[in-house]
């Protein structure tokens, strides 16, 4: 479930199209207030988002709470689960996308870069503005470009480790504390990971795979990165020595069978391992844990582990912007305003609101599960595909190919790290500067 989402807020809408206008900045203000738009005027406003079941279902009763004070507004939410992002290039490039649309955190760079997307700035700061003290900063900053911000904050989530307390509790090791290492995540998993007649039964911890989001906060706590805070170039941060330090700590935790393999995990039909109890640790996202307070687990949730040089945390995102081509700026504005305040009550019963009286009014901020992604807020590292729209496809690919080495069933033992994050960063710096140049 947790995969599907974050492909899902990670759409890799990598396609090289033609806007009929580049990034365009509204010179003018709504000065409504919140709720009410400026005109008298019968105005239709198109939602895009890839959304269906229940979560179209909230876009419309959000939609429908709005109209019922704007009756000249009429809210259409275009629900599109399937290809919604080859929809969206082609509508863009035909001059005619929704007012308003959801995006995904990998793809604001790219939207922003090829001028689809509205700056929000103004609107932000005008008559009909917001309190940005009411948002978690943290959060916003996934659409901020440059000190302009692009989007704003549908839900999001941080990284976190669940662990099982029965597990833990059989095998009389201590709960994970919020100041924990990951060379202590690493030796509780040992001490949790059995074997029976040479075959494992139960496993310390899941271990992320081929993708370089969950792997941040190891490479973060070792003092790594894979891209430079200007997001022009890879080389000396994908093949540095501390990344590669991170990779070989990642790659030994691999070998010494804490983790189950690829093959192991599939050979189990995909089933989620934590809720099965066949491992007792898990990294991922907030979206797993209804499921397992409805199945009645036994559960704690602890910020993840730290290093040397601090403790980091991920963030996962979906957000919505405007238009820039949009003929309704200001009365998108209004809504888009909307759907980051008032409709984030209702967003808040499902998934994690980045706009504080939400999250507060949901009790997320003090939950004992929740409230962990929340605090792991403050430990948010901005991700390598904010910085460059054309990292995913480039030089992003590269690394993922050498985290499938590093996960994958052969050459246990035998790979030589640094020489393959030397590769990765020669030859995906070179793509990523040749697709910029086009």
């Amino acid at each position: 479930m947790g995969d599907k989402i974050k492909k899902a807020l990670a759409l890799g809408l990598v396609s090289v199209f033609t806007l009929g206008a580049c990034n365009q900045t509204s010179e003018t203000e709504s000065s409504g207030e919140v709720g009410t738009t400026s005109t008298d005027e019968k105005v239709t406003i198109r939602i895009g988002t890839w959304e269906g079941g229940d979560g179209q279902k909230m876009q419309e009763e959000i939609a429908a709470a709005y109209m019922a004070d704007n009756s000249n507004v009429e809210i259409i939410v275009e629900s599109v689960p399937d290809n919604y992002g080859t929809k969206l290039l082609t509508q863009i490039a035909g001059g005619d996308a929704p007012d308003i649309f959801q995006i995904g955190d990998g793809d604001v760079s790219m939207f922003q870069s090829r001028g689809a997307l509205e700056n929000l700035t103004p609107y932000m700061e005008g008559d009909n503005g917001l309190n940005m003290d009411d948002f978690f900063g943290e959060v916003l900053e996934v659409g901020n470009i440059d000190g302009n911000y692009y989007t704003m904050p549908k839900d999001y989530s941080t990284f976190a480790i669940y662990y099982n307390k029965d597990l833990f509790d059989s095998a009389g090791v201590d709960y994970p504390t919020s100041d924990w290492t990951w060379e202590e995540f690493y030796d509780i998993a040992q001490q949790l990971t059995i074997t029976e007649d040479g075959e494992t039964t139960q496993w310390g911890t899941r271990l992320p795979g081929a993708s370089n989001r969950d792997i941040l906060p190891l490479i973060y706590a070792y003092g790594g990165d894979i891209i430079a805070p200007e997001g022009d170039t890879v080389l000396g941060y994908m093949d540095s020595d501390e990344t590669t330090q991170a990779l070989t700590f990642f790659d030994e935790m691999i070998r010494s069978g804490v983790a189950p393999t690829s093959t192991q995990t599939e050979a189990l039909q995909g089933s989620d391992l934590f809720l099965s109890e066949k491992v007792a640790m898990s990294p991922t996202g907030i979206w797993p844990t209804q499921s397992y307070i409805d199945e009645g687990m036994n559960f704690g949730v602890v910020e993840v582990p730290g290093g040397d040089s601090g403790q980091f945390s991920t963030i996962y995102y979906a957000g919505y912007g405007i238009y820039s081509s949009s003929d309704i700026k200001d009365e998108a504005w209004d809504y888009l305003k909307y759907l980051s305040t008032e409709g984030q009550k209702t967003f808040a019963e499902h998934a994690l609101s980045a706009y504080v009286p939400a999250a507060e009014e949901a009790g997320q901020t003090e939950d004992p599960y929740r409230g962990v992604f929340v605090k792991s807020v403050d430990l948010i590292k901005m991700f390598p595909e904010r910085l460059n729209p054309a990292f995913n496809s480039t030089a992003g690919a590269r690394f993922n190919e050498v985290l499938s080495e590093i996960v994958g069933t052969g050459n246990k033992g035998n790979l030589d790290i640094a020489e393959l994050l030397d590769n990765a960063a020669e030859n995906g710096q070179s793509e990523m500067e040749t697709e910029m140049e086009q």
